[in-house]
This record gives C-alpha cells, sequence and structure tokens, in this order.
C-alpha cells in the first residue's frame, strides 16, 4: 500500500519539476525576445541614421559666413554622431545579441538619437514624441531597468542642454526650470504606463512558461503511459500468440491423440462385420477396440483432470491410507504392461514404513501409476523399480517443533533417459521430451503435468533426474499427515498383502451371482442392450424402461404387488423425464429401495448432486462391468433398514433415510451416537456461513468430513469435502449456502434412518 507521505513527495518532486522547467521556458522566452527587439533595434537605429542624414542635407544643407558657403553643422552632425550612435549598437547586436549589455546599449543609444534628432530639428515640438516612441520600443524587452536607464538618460540631456544650450532642445534662446520638469513629467507618466505594461508582460510571459511546462509533463505522462500500454499490449500480444499457438498446438495433439484409437475403433468395429472373419481374427479385433477404448477414455479422464485443477475445481482427501498397499497395487496393475516388455518391474522399501498415513489414496495410485506407465513405456531392456520411504519434510518446514513427515516414491527405470532440455519441458501440458519420442512412444503428455500438480496438492512435489541412455528417476514427495500412534512396519513387504476378512482382502464374492431383480432406466438402446447383457450374465434379472416417467410407474408397481426391485439404475438425463427429477418423486412418494444413479457426467460435484437428489450411489459412463456388478451386489447386501414409523409416514412427510454403511453390529451405537449429534454440527456450520466466516466453515466441514466417513456415510464426507474446498477457495456465499442446505438434507435423511424409542 503506498503511503500518504510517499504520494506528497511524489507531488513536490512533480511540482518542482514543472516550476523548474516553466523558470527555464521563460528565461528562454526572454532571450529570444531580447534578441528580436536588439535586432528591431538595430534595423531601426540604421533606418534613423540615415533619415537624419537625409532631412539634416534637405533642411539645411549649407550655411553662409560672409560671402562663404560651408556645409552646415547640422549635416556633419548627422552623419558623425548619428554614425557613432549606431554602428557602435549595431556591432554589440551582432557580437552579444539577447544580452544585458546589448540592450542597455541600444537604449541608451535610441534615447541620445532622440536627443539628436530633437537637435537637429532645432527642439521642435513634434520631434520630442521621438522620445516617447523609443521608450514604447524599448517596453518590447519587458525590463524596468533597461526603461529606467533610458529615461534617465532622457532626463540629464534635457537638463543639461536646458541649461547651456536650451535652443536646442525647446527651441528658446531662454528657458524656464520648469520647462524641464514638464518634459520629465510626461516621460515619467509614460514610463510608468509602460512599466505597468512590464509587468504585465512578464505575469502572462510567466504564466505562458508553465503553461506549458505542465503541457510537457502532461505529455511526457501521456508518452510514458502510451509506452507503457505498447509495451503491455505487445507483452499481451505476445501472450495472444503464444495461447494462439498453444492452442493450435492443443488441437492438433488433440486432434491427432484422439482420432489414433477412434481410427482403430472403427477400423476394427467395421473388420467385426466381415462374415468371413475368423474367430482368432474376431478376438483379436475386440482386444483391439476395447484396448483403445480405454486409452481414449484415459485420454478424456486427463483433460477433464486437467480442466479442473486449471480451474481450481479438483479437490483432494485426506483420508487413513496404507503407503504400503497402494505400492504394492501399482505393482500389481502395472506387472501385465512390464511383463509385455519382458523388464523386471519390482517393489522395495527402505527403513520402517508408517502402516497407514493422510492422503488421497485415489490421487496417489493415479500419480504412481502414471509414472510407472511412463517408466514402462521408455524402458526397453533392464528394469523398472519402487523404492518407497519416509522422510522428513524440506529444511525449515516444521510443524509442532518437527520437520513434517513425508512418504517418498522413486520410480528409477534404465530406459532411454533425458537431456537437462528436455527434463524442463517435461511438465508441460500435451509436451513430450522431444517429437521424435512422441512419434515413437505417442502419448498426449497431460499424464505428467496432472501429476506433478496434483503431487502439490498432496503436499508434496515431483523432482526428476535423468542421463540420457542410463535411465530416468522420479521422485515423487507427499505429505504423510500426523503419524502419531501409528504402527511402523518394520518389515513392509510382510504387509503388502490383506490378511482375510480385512479391508481389501481378495474374496470370491465377486464370482457370486446377483440373484436379484434389476430395474434399468435408460433410454440409449445400445446402452440398454449392452447394460442388460452385463447384468444379465451376471445372474440378475432385467427389466428396462426407457424414461423416468415409466421408471416411477414400473418401481412403485412392483413395491405395491409385493415384489420391490433389489435395486433401480436411473440414467440421470433422458426424455420425457429425467433421472434427477424422477428419483425425487420416487423419493417422495415412499420409496426407500437403493436407486444407484448412471451419467456421463464425471465433473466435481456430480456425485453430491445425485446423491441430494435422492441416489444411493453414482456410477459414470462408460460403465465399468466389474465395478458396477461389484456397487449392485454392495448395495444388494446393505440394502436399506427403514423403521416400520417412517415406512408408514405419509406421503409429504418421508424422507429419504440415509443409513451407514457399516455393517459391524459393534459400531451401531457409536453410529446412533454420530447420527444423534448431527444437528448441532450443522447448526455451527449454518452459523460460520450465516457470519461469513470461511475458515470456521472450512475446519468444521473437515471435521465433519472426517467423521462421516468413518461411520459409514459417503455421501456426507462427499459433500462435507466440496463445502471445505469451497471454503477455501472464498466461492460465493450463494454457491456455499446451496452446499450447506444440501448438507443439512443429507444429514436429516441419516436422523430419519436412526432408530426411534
Amino acid at each position: 500500500m503506498i503511503s500518504e507521505g510517499t504520494i506528497s513527495a511524489e507531488r513536490r518532486e512533480s511540482h518542482n519539476a514543472i516550476e523548474a522547467r516553466a523558470a527555464e521556458l521563460f528565461r528562454e522566452s526572454s532571450f529570444r525576445n531580447h534578441l528580436y527587439t536588439d535586432k528591431l533595434l538595430a534595423i531601426l537605429m540604421v533606418f534613423q541614421w540615415a533619415a537624419a542624414v537625409a532631412g539634416a542635407l534637405w533642411v539645411s544643407p549649407n550655411t553662409w559666413i560672409g560671402e562663404t558657403s560651408t556645409t552646415h553643422i547640422h549635416v556633419w552632425a548627422a552623419l558623425v554622431v548619428g554614425g557613432i550612435l549606431t554602428i557602435f549598437p549595431v556591432l554589440i547586436v551582432i557580437l552579444r545579441g539577447g544580452s544585458v549589455l546589448s540592450r542597455h546599449v541600444l537604449a541608451i543609444s535610441q534615447v541620445l538619437f532622440s536627443a539628436l534628432l530633437i537637435h537637429l530639428t532645432g527642439g521642435r515640438i513634434e520631434t520630442h514624441f521621438h522620445v516617447f516612441g523609443s521608450l514604447a520600443f524599448l517596453a518590447f524587452y519587458r525590463d524596468w531597468k533597461v526603461i529606467i536607464a533610458a529615461t534617465t538618460v532622457v532626463a540629464l540631456d534635457h537638463l543639461i542642454r536646458g541649461l547651456y544650450w536650451p535652443q536646442s532642445v525647446f527651441g528658446i534662446l531662454n528657458s524656464t526650470s520648469w520647462r524641464w520638469a514638464e518634459h520629465a513629467g510626461w516621460v515619467i507618466f509614460e514610463d510608468i504606463v509602460l512599466l505597468i505594461a512590464c509587468r504585465r508582460g512578464l505575469v502572462e510571459l510567466r504564466a505562458v512558461g508553465r503553461n506549458q511546462a505542465e503541457l510537457e509533463a502532461v505529455n511526457k505522462g501521456i508518452e510514458r503511459e502510451v509506452v507503457a500500454r505498447t509495451a503491455d499490449l505487445q507483452t499481451a500480444q505476445k501472450a495472444a500468440e503464444a495461447a494462439s499457438n498453444a492452442k493450435s498446438e492443443f488441437l492438433a495433439n488433440m486432434s491427432h491423440e484422439i482420432r489414433t484409437p477412434m481410427t482403430a475403433i472403427l477400423g476394427y468395429t467395421e473388420n467385426l462385420l466381415d462374415p468371413d472373419l475368423s474367430d482368432s481374427d474376431k478376438l483379436g479385433a475386440v482386444h483391439t477396440v476395447r484396448r483403445n477404448s480405454e486409452h481414449l477414455l484415459q485420454i478424456i479422464n486427463d483433460i477433464l483432470d486437467l480442466s479442473k485443477i486449471e480451474a481450481g475445481k479438483l479437490a483432494v482427501e485426506q483420508l487413513r491410507c496404507s503407503p504400503v498397499q497402494l505400492a504394492a497395487e501399482v505393482q500389481s496393475l502395472m506387472q501385465v504392461r512390464a511383463g509385455a516388455k519382458n523388464i523386471a518391474l519390482n517393489t522395495e522399501f527402505i527403513g520402517p514404513v508408517p502402516e497407514s498415513i493422510e492422503s488421497d489414496p485415489t490421487r496417489l495410485r493415479q500419480i504412481l501409476v502414471n509414472l510407472v506407465g511412463n517408466a514402462i513405456k521408455f524402458t526397453e531392456s533392464g528394469g523398472v523399480r519402487i523404492i518407497t520411504r519416509l522422510v522428513d519434510g524440506p529444511e525449515g518446514e516444521v510443524q509442532g517443533g518437527a520437520n513434517v513427515p513425508r512418504m517418498q516414491f522413486d520410480v528409477l527405470d534404465t530406459g532411454i533417459g533425458m537431456t537437462e532440455e528436455q527434463v524442463g519441458r517435461l511438465f508441460q501440458p500435451f509436451t513430450q521430451a522431444d517429437t521424435s519420442t512422441a512419434r515413437r512412444f505417442g502419448g498426449t503428455g497431460l499424464g505428467l503435468s496432472i501429476s506433478v500438480r496434483l503431487a502439490e496438492m498432496l503436499g508434496g512435489g515431483i523432482a526428476v533426474e535423468s542421463t540420457p541412455g542410463e535411465g530416468s528417476l522420479f521422485r515423487l514427495t507427499v505429505g504423510a499427515g500426523s503419524l502419531e500412534g501409528v504402527k511402523m512396519l518394520e518389515d513392509p513387504a510382510t504387509a503388502i498383502f490383506a490378511k482375510p476378512g480385512a479391508p481389501g482382502a481378495a474374496t470370491n464374492a465377486g464370482d457370486a451371482p446377483l440373484d436379484c431383480q434389476i430395474l434399468l432406466a435408460e433410454d440409449s438402446p445400445d446402452n440398454q442392450r449392452l447394460i442388460g447383457h452385463i447384468l444379465r450374465k451376471a445372474g440378475a434379472e432385467v427389466t428396462i424402461v426407457e424414461n423416468g416417467k415409466l421408471a416411477i410407474e414400473a418401481a412403485l408397481t412392483a413395491r405395491d404387488e409385493g415384489t420391490p426391485f433389489d435395486v433401480i439404475l436411473m440414467d440421470m438425463q433422458m426424455p420425457v423425464m429425467g433421472g434427477y427429477e424422477a428419483t425425487g418423486l420416487l423419493r417422495k412418494k415412499g420409496y426407500s429401495g437403493p436407486i444407484i444413479a448412471l451419467t456421463a457426467h464425471a465433473m466435481e460435484g456430480d456425485r453430491i448432486k445425485c446423491i441430494v437428489a435422492g441416489c444411493d450411489d453414482y456410477a459414470t459412463k462408460p460403465i465399468d462391468r466389474t465395478k458396477l456388478i461389484e456397487m449392485i451386489r454392495k448395495r444388494q447386501q446393505k440394502s436399506l433398514h427403514i423403521s416400520k414409523e417412517i415406512a408408514t409416514m405419509p406421503d409429504t412427510e418421508y424422507t429419504n433415510a440415509l443409513v451407514s454403511e457399516l455393517n459391524d453390529e459393534d459400531m451401531l451405537e457409536l453410529v446412533e451416537m454420530f447420527v444423534a449429534e448431527l444437528p448441532d454440527k450443522i447448526a455451527a456450520i449454518e452459523q460460520a456461513i450465516a457470519e461469513g466466516d470461511l475458515a470456521t466453515l472450512a475446519m468444521l466441514a473437515h471435521q465433519l468430513k472426517g467423521s462421516a466417513g468413518g461411520y459409514g456415510f459417503p455421501s456426507i464426507t462427499d459433500l462435507a469435502s466440496g463445502i471445505e474446498s469451497s471454503a477455501k477457495a472464498s466461492e460465493g456465499l450463494e454457491t456455499l449456502k446451496e452446499q450447506v442446505g444440501a448438507l443439512a438434507d443429507l444429514c436429516d435423511r441419516a436422523r430419519a434412518s436412526a432408530p426411534t424409542d
């Protein structure tokens, strides 16, 4: 912030600069005026000299002394004295024009010339007016000293000549003393008028100088502004050109990356229509279509992630997760790719590793998959290693008096390596090491750009070390959160596989048939056939309707007949009636069965929107059959247990109940306590937003996010996480109020599911 003292100093400096420039301009204008007046007077004196000689020759050229006629003394006086009074001032003007000396010499010479003319005319009164004209001419200098000097000379001339040669000045042989005083009085009167005019002229000249100085200052300011604006425009133009080039490059890359898998998909799909195609070729075509479809879906997901990151809309969670399990999952997931290239993929652990850390497991897994996938892509022989360890935070970053703990994942490969220049461009979107690399290996270059930003959001970053021809090291660090009370694993390798019955343990439940009734509301015939085929193959009986209105009729009819659907799969965008409206109406009519949203929208907040509408879960298109079947099985096993009181409520009072997903009976009492405390938590959140206290709002939402997830309410966790992100981003109060209102509705639904006495 600029202080008033700084502003005052700047104003004083500007004022002083203007005053100095005004004084300089005044001096320049005065000099030009003095020089111009000098030249005019010099010309006038030459003209006067010639006129005086001509007048003397015309009026009395000769005089008679007895019988002798000679040249009159007036002629010689005009010629000699007039020449002296003219030549010397003219030389001064030529040599020292515009100086103080020149104007005083000219002034004195001019009034002496007036005295000469008065003398030559014998003191005629008409010639005395030459004095007044000379003084008026001298006023052009706007210098009172010049006028005073000239007046003094006139007064002395009249006084001396009036005493000794009165006829030469007054035209009479004898003159009284008052005659000199009379002439002096008229000269002084004219001096007063001329001095006033000189003063006014000087004031105007100074004003002109100041106005010009101010105008120059304004012009300089405008010029500086023009220069600055021009520079800004040039910068903006360069930025626009760079943006245009980036856009062109973006479109070219996206066109290439999207058209490449699409070409394969369309081409091999057309091959499948060939009746003469062998079974092995058909199988190969199907695998190619699937592989390219997955690649295309990954490009779309990367673009969505990048756009959300750029817009600041991508939120990360802080959940308890196992770094050992994550590293093992990534190794298992990427093992097939490594095996296809006959290179090794190993996971190593250095030192004790915490059993769990606070991070976002989904985003952490996404980063590791990208880093390991790139390492495998650019490695032709040798292998890739994932090395996991716990490290302290950067120097100077402390928390509670100790360095912040971080998890470090090193991904080392024996691939082609990179130069320093290539590493410098590595994390730019749609950029790879160089064009030859892009041609050889393909890819959008989005993965690393997204990964480094996600790593920063997780409290860490990504560093790279690489040697051309020898391989690369990508070092990922993320914040580990609080490790207080967390068990440290001395031999992490033994914890890679979860114990039977523990979270993440492998079971054969996924192989069991669904054995349930499913209502599929979907308007696309292609999706009807595809999803229906997936569900029937999994063992379910499927009823298909094409819009939300028919879904309501089918669901309520089945419920009223005592054969309700076990699960409803609801597409959220359909003709006649969409999924949001249909789900809301079903809940208002007392329908309590599980509803899973199907939508192609995968942006931030879409899951929350579906949950708020009354859905129990959310699946994105294109459908992942394994995840969809597991989601249905989960909802089938954890169907809502609504109390008889709620089931018998009138339609207008019905609230779609929301129950905990925990199956542990030992946790039931704790879940009930959590639900009972929800009104107080919501009241505190509503008070924070009413007071505009975003910091408190973010803190309360963060606390609710963590506890709701622990007690089996992921939908509350999701919405609380969104509120926390919005509060930290200082989004508008209207948006926050809408989110808080939705959160309050969810908590009301959770309270509706609580048992009553």
